[in-house]
């Protein structure tokens, strides 16, 4: 595990759930232009005001991010955030509803967390990240000079010690409690206690950290450190660009669930839903549904149908908007894959995600792993019935939804040294944007 450091929260000073629900916001990356919009609305205070400024008419390359610092460099001389009197480690539950209907609690250790290259093997990411992106967050952070979301990183814990460690910092009454728009209650505690704090950098020292989510922010930050390194020689090895504001859970936390992330498919235009079934029949057995995919209920058993196949078989379910069907297709063992661009890592030929990839955008549909990669073809979404509805409604003529890829293939894969095709799992809930933040520059405290 990578030095763990507590650090000065940058915060909201609201710190009940009507006044602070108002302020914060999930990650960038999964905030839509509708939702950015409204979030925006909420407060002329709400994060999102610097997390993602947009584009306006006129603007140069670089306006944004620099209307993005313009906004964070007066919240902080007019106290809308301000720093928390001592360094501390931040404990950060959640509370929500788990897919299967029962109510789940998250919790987690926010930290300022030392920076390590992956080839170190301190910190390992699952997924392949895109060049866009990258540098979006490293001109974000360059402007800002914050971090404004934590890394959300895993740890193994066969024991639970890491767990109870983490347990130890969410003692007496939380400094900030929120509700985000997924319905999850979050609520923050600050710990200062040096034999709370020493007690879990012991639990974790020996972990290595995977990347659940953040990895562009994770690897901006490096990026950043290599910047400042270049520019600025001679800085000591505790200066706090070395570190990033991170989140660690245990992968043994009762409450860590793994989502999927569904395929949209559009802009095909010598595509043929006859001859792709054709070919689809060669690689995988097609059973057409024969619910209504328009009833709810027609939509709830499809979805249901492909859950069936969980760990089990490599599933999709595929959506057609032009006859508005289902069909569960299950790849077959027999199946000849020779003509078909897989990896040879047989860790990743394993996964339901590099079938799909590999199999049917790729080889069959044509889509080049440099078109997915620009999403000149495909879309995510995270909600089945949205994906569902999206293709039945005409917006997209092909979707594809997915099982969730477990947690063990996640943390397989990383050790492996491999990555993922995009966005293979979804981790939930989201950590929340603004709850607790943190200036780069400030000095860390010698470890306790």
């Amino acid at each position: 595990m990578p030095a763990l450091l507590p650090f000065r929260g940058l915060r909201y000073p609201a710190a009940r759930a009507e006044a602070l629900s108002r302020l914060i916001a999930p990650p960038y990356d999964v905030i839509s232009p509708e939702q950015r919009e409204q979030l925006a609305a909420r407060s002329p205070h709400n994060v999102v005001h610097v997390i993602l400024e947009p584009d306006r008419p006129g603007d140069g390359p670089e306006e944004k991010y620099a209307r993005s610092a313009r906004t964070w460099e007066s919240w902080q001389a007019e106290g809308v955030v301000k720093p928390d009197p001592r360094p501390a480690l931040y404990a950060v539950e959640q509370s929500f509803t788990g897919p299967d209907g029962r109510p789940c609690v998250r919790l987690g250790a926010t930290a300022a967390v030392r920076l390590h290259a992956y080839a170190d093997g301190k910190v390992l990411p699952h997924e392949k990240t895109l060049a866009a992106p990258r540098l979006d967050r490293l001109e974000l952070v360059r402007r800002v000079q914050a971090n404004l979301s934590p890394v959300f990183g895993l740890f193994e814990d066969p024991k639970r010690d890491g767990f109870q460690a983490i347990q130890a910092l969410a003692q007496g009454e939380p400094v900030a409690e929120a509700d985000s728009d997924d319905g999850v209650h979050h609520r923050l505690w600050r710990a200062e206690d040096p034999a709370v704090i020493r007690r879990l950098a012991s639990a974790l020292a020996p972990r290595t950290v995977f990347i659940a989510d953040g990895h562009h922010r994770y690897e901006a930050a490096l990026a950043y450190r290599d910047l400042v390194d270049r520019e600025r020689p001679g800085l000591p090895e505790a200066a706090g660009h070395r570190y990033i504001l991170m989140t660690l859970c245990s992968m043994s936390d009762p409450g860590l669930c793994i989502f999927p992330t569904h395929r949209l498919v559009f802009g095909l235009p010598h595509f043929r839903l006859g001859p792709f079934l054709d070919r689809l029949a060669r690689f995988f057995v097609v059973e057409t549904l024969n619910e209504d995919m328009n009833r709810p209920a027609g939509r709830a058993w499809a979805i249901s149908k492909l859950a069936e196949h969980s760990g089990k078989s490599t599933t999709f379910l595929l959506v057609t908007g032009e006859d508005r069907r289902g069909r569960v297709l299950t790849l077959r063992d027999e199946a000849d894959l020779s003509g078909v661009p897989l990896p040879e890592s047989q860790t990743l030929r394993d996964l339901d995600v590099t079938a799909l990839h590999a199999i049917v955008l790729q080889h069959l549909l044509g889509i080049s792993p440099e078109a997915q990669e620009r999403q000149e073809n495909l879309r995510f979404e995270m909600d089945a019935g949205a994906a569902v509805n999206r293709v039945l409604q005409g917006e997209f003529p092909l979707g594809f939804l997915v099982n969730p890829t477990p947690m063990w293939q996640v943390q397989a894969v990383a050790e492996g040294a491999e990555t993922m095709p995009q966005k293979s799992t979804y981790f939930f809930p989201k950590l929340a944007s603004g709850l607790v933040m943190r200036k780069i520059h400030e000095d860390l405290p010698a470890p306790a």
